[in-house]
């Protein structure tokens, strides 16, 4: 068994040499195989086809998610050998700082993906002139879209929206689409016998799953079990951050005493709590990874249901009529958006950032609404609202003035997603293909 175990792995000379296919079927054998590669990859040279295989589409995630692992054992190995004289020290600290750097690098790559992946769902709907013209103005217009939109819908016979309770987390919008079919999952007997476990009992389980690398247990990622394997891994992080003397409950940060002034016992104890620290922040990341993918989930096939598609389409056809009963206002945003186009119609988001977009909107929003939709070219009056019949603020200098609006923040990623660099769910079979198969348990049948 010793033997089988050694030759499955991988040494930091043998990644240069073998082939990218050979190298998946080993990282699907033992995720030590994947850190060796990725920890090769940061301080050595590599084929090219290997290089594409760890920060490709596929790999990229997985590939951060052994560089996490990576940096916590070697900042913990290397805290150790300073207390032990190991002469690897430097060598081990070298690694280190490279790891470091590719694992930024790896971050770059991850939020280019998720970067991608929002341009491609905004392509076509708010990068184009027409539809963010046609977007405004029924924000302009907001009776008239919404009579124009609820015949349309009476006209389809498309059924009522759906109404949902209100999401007060991530966690509630995942509940809430199992309870309602949107993601058909089952909750089997081992599910409830893991969510009616005590809170001291469920945490030693999560530990347990902290502890081991190849044999994951799957059912924490069960999307009724995020909730509570993310509260038992907060919980975890909370007592483990004291004795491993880590600078906060995410970050494990240097070593604020000397180790060679302690006890030896004392000393390794600081050094094991701290690699187990290590591990419970990468569990973390595979959390916040998984819910990730269940909301993006959640979210495509919130988009891809028939009713919803067929309001969308209803929604559309309300702001054609819409602009067509009001073409002076259409062609007064399409002419204040000229300038922030790169080509005839398309939008450069370089020119049209979030924060311009926002205040251009908020501008057209001013000055169109006031107009009752007759000739949206005239600025409304300024003067109208200026003379209020008491000037309110003077009486009471004391009392703060009211504030200008303030810009308000956009939404966020998202990520993406597959944003957040995390080990993957596994079984005691491999690394990747289990992560996927656990994935697939928890995602609605197609």
């Amino acid at each position: 068994m010793r033997s089988t175990e050694t030759e499955r792995m991988l040494r930091l000379r043998d990644v240069a040499r073998l082939p990218a296919e050979v190298l998946v079927k080993r990282f699907e054998e033992d995720f030590g195989n994947l850190v060796t590669a990725a920890v090769a990859d940061a301080t050595r040279r590599l084929p090219a086809p290997v290089r594409r295989l760890l920060d490709g589409l596929e790999w990229h995630l997985d590939w951060a998610d052994a560089l996490v692992w990576a940096e916590g054992e070697l900042q913990v190995s290397a805290e150790r050998m300073t207390l032990l004289g190991d002469p690897r020290l430097r060598r081990v600290e070298g690694q280190l700082r490279q790891v470091r750097v590719r694992l930024h690098e790896a971050r770059c790559v991850a939020a280019d993906y998720r970067r991608q992946d929002r341009e491609r769902l905004e392509q076509g709907r708010l990068l184009t002139a027409r539809a963010t013209a046609l977007s405004w103005l029924s924000k302009a217009f907001p009776d008239e879209y919404a009579a124009l939109f609820a015949a349309r819908v009476a006209e389809l016979g498309i059924p009522p929206l759906r109404r949902h309770t209100a999401s007060r987390d991530v966690f509630d919008s995942i509940e809430q689409a199992v309870a309602q079919g949107r993601l058909q999952v089952e909750a089997g007997p081992e599910v409830r016998a893991l969510l009616e476990l005590p809170d001291d009992t469920f945490r030693a389980a999560v530990a347990d799953d902290v502890r081991e690398q190849n044999a994951r247990n799957v059912l924490l990622r069960h999307p009724l079990v995020l909730r509570r394997w993310h509260a038992g891994l907060a919980r975890l992080c909370e007592l483990t951050v004291g004795p491993a003397r880590a600078s906060s409950a995410t970050a494990l940060g240097r070593l604020p005493v000397d180790l060679a002034e302690l006890p030896r016992q004392e000393a390794m104890q600081i050094i094991n709590a701290r690699r187990f620290f290590c591990a419970v922040q990468q569990r973390r990341l595979d959390c916040d990874r998984t819910v990730r993918a269940l909301m993006a989930e959640i979210v495509r096939r919130e988009r891809a249901d028939p009713v919803n598609t067929a309001r969308r389409e209803a929604g559309a056809h309300a702001r054609l009529r819409l602009a067509e009963a009001h073409p002076e206002a259409y062609a007064r945003i399409r002419e204040e958006l000229r300038a922030y186009e790169s080509e005839p119609g398309h939008l450069d988001p370089a020119r049209l950032t979030s924060d311009a977009r926002g205040a251009l909107k908020v501008r057209l929003l001013a000055e169109l609404g006031g107009g009752g939709g007759e000739d949206p070219a005239p600025r409304p009056p300024v003067a109208q609202p200026s003379p209020p019949p008491r000037p309110a603020p003077r009486p009471k200098p004391g009392t703060p003035e009211s504030r200008p609006g303030r810009d308000r923040p956009g939404p966020g990623q998202a990520r993406g997603p597959r944003p957040v660099p995390g080990p993957p769910a596994r079984t005691a079979a491999g690394h990747p293909p289990l992560r996927k198969a656990a994935c697939r348990r928890a995602e609605p049948s197609r």
